[in-house]
């Protein structure tokens, strides 16, 4: 089926399959922005989708929003067409966002034009999980940028004059990675609107919400996101406006800031600059354990230092160079989908779904899928769904120095010590629903 879908235009599939399952649609209905009240559905193209298009062209975004509207539907195109169903998400996060609206699409603009793209305009985790546990301001809130910072006046780039706040420099196994000029890539995190309202109104965004939930005593009986949940996270690298004229031409930029510590882990100063996208992860909760797809830049083999270690399959490869020329004129031509996974097992002889397009962990027989820039230096034990599913949080504080607040998600006895293929046991610990971005919560004070 995905050969199938893969000699039809995008547009197309993700019509064919929206209508056959949205016979009884499952549309939730829209609310008006509130401080408590979470956003039951992704932000859509208010305007009614033009004709049905003929031939390879991209979706329109009347189109990919129909994803966003019916969760049914939704499911459906994730798992019969994975692949699809992953360039369709990342258009639909690189789609340029409304001047007004915080993660809101514009109608009136195209892939490739000028401005932030709609993942950007999202929360990043810096404005959620703020010191002392405190509650973050409301949706519509801009992010607040250092005085030193908005002094500054922002180099060109893509994105235009917003800053973006980088918040790590280190992947998940404790190691930074670097590109051709040795310096250390960056990365940061964006939620939806759904998932920040989640968060807020289940005051998810400290510790001691985050166990009362677990223990029986918070406002909702289990971390459970709803459907229209999502999230990114991106992976940056620093580039010159005078030296590095030909990268800037193939990389999507924004102005960026980060905060440069000294040997004891004190702040120093805030460092600015033009940064490239190397990596984008993006989540969605279409399906119960949630899609999980990832891009990358096509010269990171050349102008970081990572390099890949599962090739990329031949189907995944098939599609890309199809959306690629699709993409011509844009800086997001010059990005490919690495994977799509919605399986804990591989299984590339069985049903069309995410394990059948990626690469399988000979030992276990677990599904792979890895970012070079984000998961470096253990791509061939890398799980996205398997690590994701041990995200969780235990049911009082730590009384003890050997005491975890956290179920780790290294697995001993392996090399690389991670967990791949079903996830494992999570007692004594509860559940988060997947999202290891609750792991940035600070204590309440």
């Amino acid at each position: 089926m995905i050969r199938l879908f893969a000699s039809l235009s995008l547009a197309t599939v993700i019509i064919a399959l929206v209508i056959s399952g949205c016979n009884q649609p499952n549309q939730k209905p829209s609310t008006s922005d509130s401080s408590k009240n979470p956003t039951p559905t992704k932000p859509t193209d208010p305007q009614p989708p033009g004709p049905k298009p003929k031939g390879d062209v991209l979706p329109t975004l009347a189109e990919i929003s129909k994803l966003e509207q019916d969760s049914e539907a939704s499911a459906k195109v994730l798992g019969n067409a994975p692949l699809d169903f992953g360039w369709a998400m990342f258009l639909y996060t690189n789609w340029p966002a409304k001047a007004d609206e915080r993660g809101v699409p514009d109608p009136a603009k195209k892939p490739g034009d000028a401005g932030p793209v709609v993942w950007e305009t999202w929360k990043n985790v810096a404005e959620v999980f703020l010191e002392k546990g405190a509650e973050p301001p409301d949706w519509n809130t801009p992010p607040v940028v250092p005085p030193a910072v908005a002094a500054i006046t922002p180099p060109a780039s893509d994105s235009g004059p917003m800053w973006q706040r980088m918040t790590e420099s280190i992947q998940v196994d404790g190691f930074p990675t670097t590109d051709d000029s040795g310096e250390t890539v960056l990365y940061n995190v964006f939620q939806n609107k759904s998932v920040f309202d989640y968060i807020r109104t289940n005051e998810l965004y400290n510790v001691q919400g985050q166990i009362a939930v677990a223990a029986g005593s918070g406002p909702i009986p289990k971390i459970d996101f709803p459907w229209t949940a999502m999230e990114v996270k991106a992976s940056w690298r620093w580039l010159d406006p005078e030296k590095d004229q030909a990268k800037i031409a193939r990389y999507f930029t924004a102005p960026a800031y980060w905060a440069e510590l000294d040997d004891d882990g004190n702040f120093v100063k805030w460092r600015t600059g033009l940064m490239g996208l190397t990596g984008l992860h993006i989540i969605s909760k279409d399906l119960p354990t949630w899609g999980w797809i990832t891009f990358e830049q096509v010269d990171n083999g050349t102008w970081t230092k990572a390099k890949r270690t599962n090739p990329i399959p031949a189907k995944v490869q098939e599609v890309n160079s199809k959306m690629q020329k699709l993409l011509a004129g844009t800086k997001f031509a010059n990005y490919e989908l690495v994977g799509v996974q919605t399986s804990f097992m591989s299984n590339p002889s069985g049903p069309v779904d995410g394990t059948s397009v990626n690469n399988s962990d000979p030992g276990k027989g677990g599904s792979l899928l890895a970012n070079t820039q984000i998961e470096s230096a253990f791509q061939s034990r890398s799980s996205c769904i398997t690590c994701h599913s041990i995200a969780s949080i235990a049911k009082k504080l730590p009384e003890n120095p050997e005491d975890l607040l956290r179920k780790s998600f290294v697995e001993v006895g392996v090399t690389p010590p991670y967990n791949v293929g079903e996830s494992p046991d999570l007692a004594p610990f509860v559940s988060m629903d997947f999202a290891w971005s609750l792991r940035r919560a600070k204590s309440k004070q």
